[in-house]
């Protein structure tokens, strides 16, 4: 049994999608029922639920719990937004829902085992990712590394802060952590990484000298540098330019990301929601 007190709650549902409201709506209800205030984005039409303009707006109502009605997108683009250690239930509405814990007809009764404390809390590292004093939003998936050239292939120096530094000639680099060794570095053949495990995976994009995956731990800092520019594509929905000859540092972010759980999968809930079952 955990103990977390809950006074407001969070609903977050994907911008546009008529059944992600409804179900919003269903879970507002219960939530009010219950005796919480509740504050929602979108807008959800509601008597005595609270409506923000963005996302950004929840960061500041003090929140003690997010829920979430929607796909994995809307996931990852929420959490970048808070960025916070406020725990969230991830309802999946569409797509795979790779890192949802419940359906929609599971949010009654999943609200109630949080309110009487049964459930787990599930903490994933983060990436941060900067460069030249600038710090870019956090990465709960990974940072692809990409050329801008397409008649170019940059070399790449890459340094894992130990005395270890290698040059490899090659298309872009994958950096992710355990929750995105499901995502992009998968299809790049990267291993599946169990969820709980405090490391980082250095994935090889068009290597001409094929090489390898690497998997190091969080506790230092891994650079990377290419002599031509780069496209640094945060979870595969935001894109930064980074010049030529630049060292572009990750770490471990400060604040992980914490998602309400139930069952007992932990870090092999990924590869169940892939179809692994």
């Amino acid at each position: 049994m955990f103990n977390l007190k809950i006074s407001r709650a969070a609903i977050i549902s994907k911008e546009g999608h008529s059944e992600a409201k409804e179900i919003a709506q269903d879970i507002a209800k219960i939530l009010l029922d219950k005796g919480l205030r509740v504050t929602s984005f979108p807008n959800l039409h509601l008597r005595n639920v609270e409506h923000v303009p963005s996302v950004n707006d929840v960061r500041t109502s003090r929140v003690d719990l997010v829920v979430t009605v929607s796909g994995d997108g809307t996931i990852l683009r929420m959490l970048r937004i808070l960025d916070s250690t406020v725990p969230c239930l991830c309802v999946n509405v569409g797509g795979r829902g790779i890192m949802a814990e419940i359906k929609p007809d599971q949010a009654k009764s999943s609200i109630e085992r949080i309110l009487r404390g049964d459930f787990r809390l599930e903490r994933r590292a983060r990436l941060n990712t900067s460069f030249k004093r600038h710090s870019l939003p956090p990465a709960l998936n990974e940072v692809f590394a990409m050329r801008q050239s397409v008649i170019r292939t940059p070399v790449f120096t890459i340094d894992y802060d130990d005395g270890a530094e290698f040059t490899q000639r090659m298309d872009g680099a994958i950096i992710s952590t355990p929750t995105g060794s499901t995502g992009h570095s998968y299809s790049y053949g990267a291993p599946f990484v169990d969820g709980s495990l405090d490391v980082f995976i250095l994935t090889p994009v068009g290597a001409i000298s094929r090489f390898p995956t690497v998997v190091k731990k969080t506790s230092s800092i891994l650079r990377l540098m290419a002599n031509s520019s780069l496209q640094l594509v945060i979870d595969g929905q935001e894109v930064f330019a980074l010049e030529a000859n630049t060292y572009v540092d990750f770490r471990k972010h400060e604040r992980d990301a914490v998602f309400v759980r139930f069952d007992l999968g932990g870090p092999f809930r990924q590869l169940r929601n892939l179809g692994f079952a």
